[in-house]
């Protein structure tokens, strides 16, 4: 289905059984990386004013190759679906500036950018300790919450309403049904939906991409401890995504304390022992 700005706006509107509507000023759209049986997992997104959205519809598939539809970042680095030619020693520049005029292109068309990461053997610590389910069925949840907070932080400082911004989560993540109606009690405009028809989801897959693999990579796993060639490839990514999320104070990841503290702060119980 063709790409319509009327259609982008549309999402916008408040169903029927929120009893008003109203068109969003800024919408932001969420990807998840990772799952429940990784090591990590992130949350990613931006928001942008809906019409800004528009124009980078067009610059972005402007950017991809004709054999590439919608943009993940699994096939571009597995090189399938549409990236076997990509494949090769030979082609590693070309990937680097492809990667780089696709960052570049988010820069330009989004007022701001969300990455939060944990994890999980963080997060099942917490677990452990305390009745974390009470707040956060899945990590999925803490997640989609934390980067919810960081939006509520930006519309604050820029006096935008919540009102104004419709947050948009791709459809199909665990505990997202529980994220949704958590958000809404909050105050959000939040909504779950495809990725198919919206390539502002491509976005959020290369932040939540990016952001996952430098958490599993140097916290995880310690690559560049065990393997100097691996270094200039995280120095890379680390550019990259700094680039995206330019965030000095807050690197988006939930530590056990930090966990810990959220769980105290909302008077979770700590489990019998």
């Amino acid at each position: 289905m063709a790409y319509r700005p009327l259609r982008h706006l549309a999402q916008a509107i408040y169903f029927d059984q929120w009893k008003k509507s109203y068109i969003a000023m800024f919408t932001a759209y969420f990807d998840a990386s990772g799952d429940q049986r990784s090591r990590v997992m992130t949350v990613a997104g931006f928001v942008s004013r809906s019409t800004k959205w528009v124009s980078f519809e067009k610059a972005w598939k402007a950017l991809l190759p004709s054999s590439v539809k919608l943009f993940h970042m699994t096939d571009f680095v597995s090189f399938q679906n549409g990236w076997e030619e990509w494949r090769g020693d030979d082609k590693r520049e070309a990937r680097i500036k492809l990667i780089d005029d696709l960052v570049d292109c988010v820069k330009i068309h989004t007022n701001k950018g969300f990455a939060q990461s944990v994890r999980l053997s963080h997060f099942r610590q917490s677990s452990r300790h305390f009745e974390i389910e009470r707040q956060f069925s899945y990590p999925y949840v803490l997640l989609g919450m934390g980067c919810l907070g960081r939006i509520k932080k930006w519309a604050e400082k820029k006096n935008e309403s919540l009102n104004n911004i419709l947050c948009v989560f791709e459809d199909g993540d665990e505990g997202q049904g529980d994220l949704i109606s958590k958000s809404r009690l909050e105050g959000f405009n939040a909504i779950p939906q495809s990725k198919a028809d919206i390539r502002a989801f491509d976005a959020a897959d290369l932040a939540a991409w990016k952001a996952r693999a430098i958490v599993d990579d140097a916290w995880e796993r310690q690559l560049h401890l065990k393997d100097e060639r691996s270094a200039p490839r995280l120095e890379q990514s680390l550019d990259q995504i700094d680039r995206l999320i330019n965030s000095p104070t807050d690197n988006g990841m939930y530590s056990r304390g930090a966990i810990d503290k959220i769980l105290v702060d909302l008077k979770v119980p700590k489990r019998l022992l």
